[in-house]
């Protein structure tokens, strides 16, 4: 794959969009992570935090290794996400867990008013953890289709971009959160759904793109498929009962 492939199968401009990520999570995590370095925070967060960095600077390498025609680089750092990404899945699993634990224990995760004051806690915990969760199982299932179709540039580069973009989601609700709050605005609907829009946005315009190039639209209609599926189970699975003893079973028994 040369440079003129990489571009014509994704955007330009992509390689370098992606260094924003570096400051949205950063400034995303700031209060609650960065800032608390010296603190005592669980051993749980630095070792899924120092994952997800890792991840995070090999996600924004493999463009650029791609436009500098660094192949063999690309398939190496390709090989050792083998090993990396079954560590941020499972040290992902046990994140959303100790989330669960915390509302579980009635611990203050979420402002006073956010739930009812006569709702349960293990709906409360089942709820705390429904987004984590979605973002969690589009992480897998994105990298998991990437790496199957490594030998497809176009289904390749796509299931990665959007593996890729799962970073935003955590970090990008959290830096609108922070702005909302510094700006004294509500956090309402439309803040809450940006990175959802965007994201989808991204792959209406890559859609977009391959149709203008002839280049097949499976992957890109299969990732906005997925997304929008995750959003549906995102507005669908908080309270829902079968949601709330899965999340029992699954994030408090095992």
């Amino acid at each position: 794959m040369n440079k003129s492939l990489l571009d014509r199968v994704t955007f330009p401009w992509l390689a370098w969009a992606l260094l924003l990520l570096i400051p949205i999570t950063f400034f995303g995590f700031y209060p609650t992570y960065f800032s608390k370095l010296s603190g005592s925070l669980p051993s749980v967060y630095h070792i899924h935090s120092g994952m997800m960095l890792l991840w995070l600077f090999m996600a924004i390498a493999q463009p650029f290794l791609i436009k500098l025609n660094k192949i063999r680089y690309h398939k190496t750092i390709g090989k050792i996400s083998y090993v990396l990404m079954p560590l941020i899945i499972a040290s992902g699993y046990f994140i959303i867990r100790f989330s669960y634990h915390r509302a579980l224990s009635g611990e203050a995760v979420v402002p006073p008013d956010y739930y009812p004051k006569d709702l349960p806690l293990h709906i409360k915990a089942a709820d705390f953890v429904v987004i984590s969760s979605v973002y969690w199982i589009w992480l897998m299932v994105y990298y998991i289709l990437g790496v199957s179709f490594r030998k497809n540039v176009v289904a390749h580069a796509t299931f990665m971009l959007a593996a890729a973009l799962t970073i935003l989601g955590p970090a990008g609700d959290r830096l609108i959160g922070h702005i909302c709050d510094a700006m004294g605005w509500p956090f309402n609907a439309i803040a809450g759904n940006f990175v959802f829009g965007l994201v989808a946005a991204v792959f209406i315009g890559l859609l977009c793109i391959h149709k203008k190039k002839n280049l097949e639209l499976q992957p890109t209609i299969s990732v906005l498929a997925i997304h929008g599926l995750g959003i549906f189970l995102f507005y669908s699975m908080p309270y829902h009962p079968l949601w709330t003893r899965f999340a029992a079973f699954f994030f408090n028994t095992i």
